[in-house]
């Protein structure tokens, strides 16, 4: 493959960075990947939802970081210590992932992404973009805008209960 071919398949492409959270593979779109820490000290937030692992101080700002173990009810099967916080800007807003493992950087052309499955619970069902089918491996890409609405929904649902 010559340089321009190899350049119009990343140009036809989205590329994501994929993850592992517990045995699940997730993907989001690397455009909304800031930075990749090592797992940092997280201070709790009581009354929070239990979505939210914490917040960390990121040179001076405040980064709500989420825990997609809870969100999907998976097990970790990570030491708290070795996992990795996966910061994502969306939309000027800056939130953390807590994360097993980073896995890899994928280009993907959009006719591999299927549509998202029915069968999911609807919280889960709003963070799902699409799936990816690759190497007989399902990786669930992350809808990164609906992020931040499930944080929004999950504390005025705390509000609420109070």
């Amino acid at each position: 493959m010559s340089n321009n071919e190899h350049d119009n398949v990343i140009q036809d492409g989205r590329q994501f960075v994929t993850f592992s959270v517990g045995d699940a593979a997730l993907g989001i779109d690397i455009a909304f990947v800031q930075e990749i820490n090592p797992h940092l000290d997280i201070t709790m937030v009581p009354g929070a939802s239990e979505m939210i692992h914490g917040v960390v101080n990121l040179r001076g700002d405040v980064v709500t970081v989420l825990d997609p173990h809870r969100m999907f009810g998976i097990e970790s099967t990570t030491e708290l210590k070795d996992r990795r916080n996966l910061v994502l800007n969306i939309g000027g807003e800056r939130i953390g992932v807590l994360v097993d493992r980073v896995s890899d950087i994928l280009t993907v052309h959009p006719t591999e992404l299927s549509k998202k499955p029915a069968n999911v619970r609807s919280i889960d069902r709003k963070l799902i973009d699409s799936v990816l089918l690759r190497n007989e491996e399902l990786i669930v890409m992350l809808d990164p805008a609906n992020l931040l609405e499930v944080i929004d929904q999950s504390t005025d649902m705390k509000k609420s209960a109070a």
